[in-house]
């Protein structure tokens, strides 16, 4: 379906502090780093209760 392989695919983005406090998230495949290079990806998920206005929201 998309022509591509997916290569390293997921990993958590976040952080945390001293007073074990943080907050983290799943980056899916958002870029492709290689000496001075990146490449950028972008993407949304598109299932049955799906509003296109809102999965375009969440790629800005």
């Amino acid at each position: 379906l998309e022509g591509m392989d997916r290569g390293r695919y997921a990993g958590p983005v976040g952080w945390f502090d001293t007073r074990d406090d943080g907050e983290f998230a799943i980056a899916l495949r958002c870029a492709e780093l290689s000496g001075a290079r990146a490449r950028l990806f972008a993407g949304a998920g598109i299932v049955r209760g799906s509003l296109p206005e809102t999965e375009l929201e969440e790629t800005r």
